[in-house]
């Protein structure tokens, strides 16, 4: 987070840069990324500043539209329920690949067998294909999925997984996440280049049939994206002319920036928030929040006022969330509350767990995720809990995750905006490498919900699953993560964005 001293240089900066006007005539919008990308591939990359990429790269079988708040086509241009566990798709026979290839429904069928291969040993894939029971091809273009038991989300999961994969590029492959160093996908942009210090550079794709299907086509011929992970340094190359775009900007810095008539700042509410997440089964060998008081006394000793002071005005004023989802979200309700802020029954509870004298805590966190566990980290130490921040990249965090840690600060966005509050659930108390709590109650909750046909009941499990989390406080919901992004005015958002970055790259256009 900027401090008093780096706001005032920067308003000073402002006040004296004259910057130079973005790259229209170039038709080349330039942006920066906090964390490096390594891959684009929705299988062995993602997570992060990534997913924005994927989403340009590659297409699913079906979109969500935001505004209108409904399924619309992609690959598939129709489908049916046949029965609570199966759908039917009728495949478009019109799409190309980015390599000039067209897309096959051998293609469709691999990409499907890939996803469910035990052997193919991808990013959460115990989430992510668990609930496939598999797929047959019923027609020249129609396909069946198959879930292996009734399942009420299935549109919602097909959003974005599987991405379809050109089977002639991606089955020759001894290994398969080198494909994302050049991948090759259907979407509306194509992946030119990529490289760890120079960045990704984006194009135009000139054969993208989906734009009519509630995934617009690109309206800026090229975007190029810079890995620049200090913040003060973005702002410095905006004023410089050399940056068009910013997010994930610094409430203070927005409102400098915002006084230079050359740029634009929007903020706004969107489905992401940084939580915090204990340890609750000792998977990390510490068995420090195995015992629920200590888990409450972190609870009680987190103020959310302070912490909404972290946000815009606007977002702020929209109060805390009483649990781990976002209220933009279908079935996201809680009727049990979580601690409220009482530093002394934190101090008592410590005392009474064994820990009159506090305890040392590293907090793990990465991106955006620090200036909340720096917060967090100073609350904890008024109680006595001598608390350090460790932040990492997306990458080493995850690996950290996965091995166990006491307790990590990070965020949560419903598996990049997807439609549907399973994703969630599923994240959190589904038995697999992100679930700290390990809850069996939960667990179970998770799969009857999405099993679910009547949306009545599937409400009140949902609503009993939050209930239950927030009395065994598993995790703490922090702070709402606000979309603010500072752009020059030659460049214009539009509207229907679900990324939680706060915008699109085939939804920016010129004014």
């Amino acid at each position: 987070m900027f401090n008093v001293k780096t706001v005032a240089l920067v308003m000073a900066s402002v006040a004296l840069a004259t910057p130079a006007a973005a790259q229209k005539a170039k038709d080349t919008l330039r942006v920066a990324v906090t964390q490096p990308v390594q891959l684009v591939d929705n299988y062995y990359g993602g997570g992060g500043e990534a997913n924005s990429m994927i989403r340009m790269a590659f297409d699913g079988l079906v979109n969500y539209d935001i505004l209108k708040k409904e399924y619309t086509p992609s690959v598939a241009e129709s489908w049916k329920q046949v029965d609570p566990s199966t759908m039917e798709f009728k495949i478009r026979s019109d799409i190309k690949f980015t390599d000039g290839s067209p897309l096959t429904m051998e293609d469709v069928i691999y990409t499907f067998q890939f996803m469910i291969d035990p052997n193919a040993k991808y990013r959460f894939q115990d989430t992510r294909s668990d609930w496939l029971g598999g797929v047959e091809q019923v027609g020249d273009w129609t396909i069946r999925v198959h879930a292996k038991e009734p399942m009420a989300v299935m549109l919602g999961k097909l959003t974005q997984v599987p991405t379809i994969l050109p089977k002639h590029v991606h089955a020759n492959l001894e290994k398969k996440e080198f494909f994302g160093k050049a991948p090759v996908g259907t979407g509306p942009y194509r992946i030119v280049s990529l490289d760890d210090a120079a960045g990704v550079v984006m194009v135009r794709n000139p054969d993208y049939k989906l734009a009519s299907a509630g995934k617009p086509a690109g309206l800026i011929e090229n975007i190029r994206i810079a890995p620049v992970p200090d913040m003060q340094t973005q702002v410095a190359r905006m004023l410089r002319g050399e940056q068009d775009m910013m997010y994930g900007v610094d409430r203070d810095i927005a409102d400098s920036l915002a006084s230079n008539p050359d740029f634009s700042v929007q903020a706004q509410d969107t489905v992401s928030f940084h939580f915090m997440q204990f340890d609750a089964n000792g998977r990390s060998g510490s068995k420090l929040f195995t015992d629920k008081r200590v888990r409450e006394a972190v609870a009680h000793a987190i103020d959310q006022n302070e912490l909404r002071k972290l946000l815009p005005e606007e977002i702020a004023k929209l109060g805390p969330l009483n649990t781990v989802c976002s209220p933009l979200l279908k079935y996201c309700d809680s009727s049990v509350p979580l601690p409220n802020y009482d530093p002394a029954k934190a101090k008592a509870l410590l005392a009474e767990a064994g820990y009159p004298n506090g305890f040392d805590l590293s907090l793990l966190a990465w991106g955006t995720g620090k200036e909340a566990a720096e917060t967090v980290a100073g609350m904890l130490r008024k109680v006595g809990i001598r608390a350090s921040v460790e932040t990492a990249t997306f990458a080493v965090f995850a690996k950290k995750r996965i091995d166990g840690v006491p307790a990590i600060v990070t965020l949560w966005d419903n598996s990049v905006g997807q439609p549907d509050i399973n994703n969630t659930a599923e994240y959190y108390y589904l038995t697999n490498v992100r679930s700290y709590a390990e809850d069996p109650v939960l667990n179970q909750m998770v799969l009857d919900a999405r099993k679910e046909l009547d949306s009545d009941r599937r409400a009140a499990i949902y609503k009993a699953m939050f209930n239950r989390s927030n009395e065994e406080v598993y995790d703490i919901p922090l702070k709402r993560i606000p979309s603010i992004v500072v752009h020059r005015k030659e460049i214009k958002l539009m509207p229907g964005a679900s990324d939680p970055l706060g915008f699109e790259f085939n939804r920016i256009g010129w004014n």
